[in-house]
């Protein structure tokens, strides 16, 4: 693995043809995971607003680098509405939220050349409690990917559309006297597959830290490690056609990649409303 070069800048705000009764069963062996032995990076930037008490709106910028932190992936801006009920103490631990991403993909390799462009959405459920110095929080994320652009001229509607629920739980340990409190997350993405097609998936674990510089600022930064395994679409002595799916659909070995990123958030604070009435004004 060749050293991280560089500083990570922080993104500016404005800135299958199925072939007929093939059975394909999976290779025998254990070497079903290959370790990619590549690392990754995140940096984000992200401003948040509460225009009214329980309503927080969020803009984020982030970029993200691969090959080793040698070459640029991808970057994406994403705007965010999250509702935080405050009625009472049964409801005040959960929240819901909002998203919707903008994702460009360059791709300088190959023969065909050009950048494919993405639109996602997705809706969350949080809730999250605290318990002596233990924070403990969950979320459940249900999101749609589609393509607005490919790169080789194609029609983005044969990109199809990527779908997948996430469950991530956390916790984290505020420890006394210390500003960098440890928070360990896992996080199951569970792919929504085609009719008779097996489940598919992954999973992330990430630990990590924040702080607060200011009042209105927090500075966070993580280690993460995504894993999957090796993917068929049927089952054992099923043909691939018969669910519709190809060769491309197959999974032969899985894959390990680990991430380090680093993230800045600042809220912006709403002017105070004047006391005097209208006509006072």
């Amino acid at each position: 693995m060749r050293a991280a070069r560089g500083i990570l800048v922080f993104g500016l705000c404005l800135a299958s043809c199925a072939q007929a009764q093939v059975v394909i069963n999976p290779p025998s062996g254990n070497d079903t995971v290959r370790d990619t032995s590549e690392w990754r990076a995140w940096s984000g930037l992200t401003l948040a607003w509460k225009p009214v008490k329980r309503i927080q709106c969020a803009f984020t910028q982030q970029a993200r680098w691969a090959d080793d932190l040698t070459s640029f992936d991808r970057h994406f801006q994403q705007l965010e509405l999250e509702w935080d009920p405050k009625w009472n103490k049964r409801v005040e631990a959960h929240s819901l939220s909002f998203g919707i991403r903008h994702t460009s993909k360059p791709d300088n390799k190959g023969e065909v050349q050009g950048v494919d462009r993405y639109l996602r959405w997705q809706f969350d459920y949080g809730l999250n409690f605290g318990l002596a110095r233990w924070e403990i929080s969950g979320r459940v994320r249900y999101q749609r990917q589609v393509a607005l652009a490919l790169k080789d001229g194609s029609d983005p509607d044969s990109f199809g559309r990527q779908e997948a629920f996430r469950f991530k739980g956390s916790v984290g340990y505020n420890i006394k006297g210390w500003k960098l409190d440890p928070e360990f997350a896992v996080e199951r993405f569970a792919l929504v597959q085609p009719e008779g097609w097996e489940p598919d998936g992954s999973w992330r674990m990430r630990l990590g830290t924040s702080f607060k510089p200011g009042k209105r600022q927090k500075l966070k930064a993580f280690i993460q490690w995504d894993g999957e395994g090796q993917y068929f679409p049927t089952e054992l002595g099923v043909p691939l056609a018969a669910v519709g799916a190809g060769i491309d659909d197959i999974r032969e070995h899985g894959a390990v990649e680990w991430t380090v990123g680093f993230g800045w958030r600042y809220r912006f604070k709403s002017p105070k409303r004047s006391k005097k009435g209208l006509s006072e004004g």
